[in-house]
Parts: structure tokens; C-alpha cells; sequence
């Protein structure tokens, strides 16, 4: 009698997460600085580069109560498809 090849195959997933996390754990313990320069450079990479975008949009660039708006749109919309996705 054999196993379920599903079951099988979420037990290999299983134990390979558990596995890499161990492992992870590890490295980001012994390099917390580099991680979190990492991070910030990432994070401030990309606030560069939306803000270059939107200089590059003069409606957004000469109204920043445009952009504000749009901002809140945008975090009210996402906000909503959130709630949404958790039922």
C-alpha cells in the first residue's frame, strides 16, 4: 500500500522549509548589520525611484495635494481588496 504522492510530496516540502529556516536563522543572526543595511538600501532604492517617477509626471510633481490624494486612494483601495482577500 502506497502513500499519497500529494502527501508525500508536502511532507519533503515540510521538512526542506523547516531545513532552510533553520539555516536561515542562522545566517541573519550572525549578520544582523549587513541585513539591515541591506534592507535600508533596498527600502530607500525604491523611494528614489517612485520619486524620480513622479518628477517625471508634471501633474504629480506641481500638485503635491494630487499626489497626496492619489496616495490615499491608493492605500484605501489596497486596504479594502485586503479585507476583502481575508474572508
Amino acid at each position: 500500500m502506497s502513500k499519497d504522492p500529494i502527501e508525500t510530496a508536502e511532507v519533503l516540502a515540510k521538512e526542506i522549509n523547516t531545513r532552510i529556516e533553520e539555516h536561515g536563522r542562522g545566517v541573519f543572526e550572525r549578520y544582523p548589520l549587513t541585513f539591515a543595511l541591506l534592507a535600508t538600501f533596498g527600502v530607500t532604492a525604491i523611494g528614489a525611484g517612485f520619486k524620480g517617477i513622479i518628477e517625471d509626471i508634471p501633474t504629480l510633481y506641481n500638485n503635491p495635494f494630487v499626489l497626496l490624494a492619489l496616495g490615499i486612494v491608493v492605500l484605501l483601495a489596497t486596504g479594502s481588496l485586503y479585507k476583502r482577500l481575508q474572508k
